[in-house]
């Protein structure tokens, strides 16, 4: 949208929907960051939803939680996967039936309340399994949950994360427990949590959003689920997935930021597109004001991406992924990396490199090979490493580029991908 990247991020959007675990707390402390950002949108007026994959509390026991840590909220701000499972069992019309419930309090009153008989012990027969993080599940209730499904019981699961972040890392989270039902019975479970559908239908729904943003630290919940609704997305550094995590991403967000303080920041969204020939002016401007080489660019347009939030301000950044073909095996190389001088520091540089490299991945190359005199810290923190020349593949070794245009004092750097031929 026109002009969308002179307010800050959360300004641009009718709703935030804010993931919780990883990205606002981590067990009983607060994550950098977090409680002044959200007290700050909310002194705004600006209206947020609490999404969570965890069932196992209730909205008051997620709000008290929040208030505990300096972020006021009230239950209604909070929408579960435990609620909107219920919603989407009594949208089936499933009020009535029976299940058995894998899960603690969150789950088990939500679907009290949507009038599913919750039956406990070992019962022979239930309509129902439903499948939550449950941390003081045993054997037995894993061996009953999967006997039931077996005999006709419909599986369904509030999510599929397959860890949970505490505050001393990782636990198994609700992924995990349902891999045993699925590994044991072979069955497909109906999964409501992020990035289904269902979570985010429910979100909608309730705040009467059209273009929210959602903000999480999960690139296969909270970013995956926000692209398959079309819908903008702000990955925080805080939780699950890193810098690294990006490059390996096909599900990529439209802002990073180290922490929830990046909702307040100016920053421009990174919607990288391949550029096109009207485009040949803006890129060689941006490059010559990074103090990058322009020559040639006209020849590299068509393998530029480049992302535009206002045309008045120019380009925001831009990369160039080149092509390196030897026999049947497909390298690439990575050059011209530049990100406008005004917005650098707020992870463009991070979505160019990402969205190059995920290019690569289509086009099934081996490798991305890049030649730096001054960023290698920062290609470190994506993945890549230093590498001696000669352990380049050949068609980067005896390309233009390295040969010609780059500085002998130019560090080698290099990221495997693991498609095509292993022979370099």
């Amino acid at each position: 949208m026109d002009g969308e990247a002179e307010r800050p991020i959360a300004e641009r959007y009718d709703a935030i929907f804010l993931d919780l675990d990883g990205t606002v707390y981590r067990g009983d402390r607060a994550v950098a960051g977090a409680a002044g950002a959200l007290t700050e949108i909310r002194r705004r007026g600006l209206r947020r939803l609490f999404m969570t994959n965890n069932s196992s509390r209730t909205p008051d026991e997620v709000a008290g939680h929040l208030s505990q840590l300096g972020i006021e909220a009230e239950p209604g701000e909070v929408l579960t996967s435990a609620l909107a499972t219920a919603s989407f069992l009594g949208r089936e019309g499933r009020s009535g039936s029976t299940a058995f419930v894998i899960g603690e309090r969150g789950i088990r009153d939500a679907l009290g309340s949507a009038g599913v008989q919750i039956v406990d012990g070992e019962p022979e027969t239930a309509d129902l399994v439903v499948v939550g993080l449950d941390r003081f599940v045993d054997y037995g209730k894993l061996r009953r949950a999967s006997l039931l499904v077996e005999r006709g019981a419909r599986l369904v699961a509030t999510n599929d994360d397959g860890s949970y972040p505490a505050a001393d890392g990782l636990w198994p989270g609700a992924g995990a427990l349902l891999a045993a039902v699925t590994t044991t019975t072979g069955a497909t479970p109906s999964v409501v949590g992020k990035p289904a559908r269902p979570m985010f239908e429910a979100a909608a729904e309730w705040t009467g959003a059209t273009r929210p943003l959602v903000v999480g630290d999960r690139l296969d919940t909270d970013i995956r689920g926000a692209g398959a609704m079309d819908w903008d997305s702000l990955l925080v550094l805080t939780g699950a997935a890193g810098p690294r995590d990006l490059l390996a991403a096909d599900d990529l967000p439209t802002y990073v930021g180290s922490d929830l303080s990046a909702m307040l920041a100016m920053t421009p969204p990174a919607r990288f597109r391949p550029a096109r020939p009207s485009d040949v002016t803006a890129v060689r401007h941006l490059l010559t004001s990074a103090g990058l080489s322009a020559d040639g660019v006209e020849e590299r347009i068509e393998d530029t991406i480049v992302s535009m939030a206002d045309e008045e301000a120019g380009l925001d950044g831009a990369a160039c992924l080149e092509p390196a073909r030897r026999g049947r095996r497909v390298d690439a190389i990575l050059r011209s990396v530049a990100v406008r001088s005004e917005v650098r520091g707020k992870g463009l540089g991070i979505l160019a490199v990402a969205s190059a490299v995920r290019m690569a991945r289509w086009h099934r190359a081996s490798t991305v090979s890049l030649f730096t005199t001054s960023a290698a810290p920062f290609f470190e923190r994506l993945g890549f490493r230093p590498v001696d020349r000669r352990e380049l593949p050949a068609s980067v070794r005896e390309s233009r580029h390295a040969a010609e245009e780059c500085a002998e004092s130019a560090t080698p750097m290099l990221l495997r991908l693991g498609h095509g031929p292993d022979q370099m």
